[in-house]
């Protein structure tokens, strides 16, 4: 339930964001997605993601980048880590305009 929780109503309460340290993200867009890290750490399938982002975030540019980012392997761990419902919460903090393709997906592989 907060799995669901969190992909209908996004992070909550005040973040205070940490310096951006990406070359390909503007400090909004930045903002943004690391809110969404951020309050995914409340979750315990996504503990580490916050890190993991920081230190390796040129191997999520690959998604960021992607026309069909709904459809690109997670990193490292995080492919194998989560579920397909847990990768359509990561790729809303990475790349929201993907989601709809995403619960598309997600319904085509659960229902048929």
């Amino acid at each position: 339930m907060d799995e669901w929780r969190f992909f209908l109503a996004g992070p909550s309460g005040q973040i205070d964001v940490k310096p951006n340290p990406t070359d390909w993200l503007d400090d909004i867009e930045w903002g943004q997605m690391y809110e969404q890290l951020f309050c995914l750490e409340r979750l315990e399938v996504f503990r580490g993601i916050e890190s993991y982002f920081i230190e390796f975030h040129k191997k999520f540019k690959k998604i960021y980048d992607a026309t069909e980012a709904h459809k690109e392997k997670m990193p490292g761990e995080w492919e194998e880590r989560l579920n397909s419902f847990q990768k359509m919460i990561l790729l809303k903090a990475l790349r929201a305009d993907k989601v709809t393709s995403a619960i598309q997906d997600f319904i085509v592989e659960k229902v048929g």
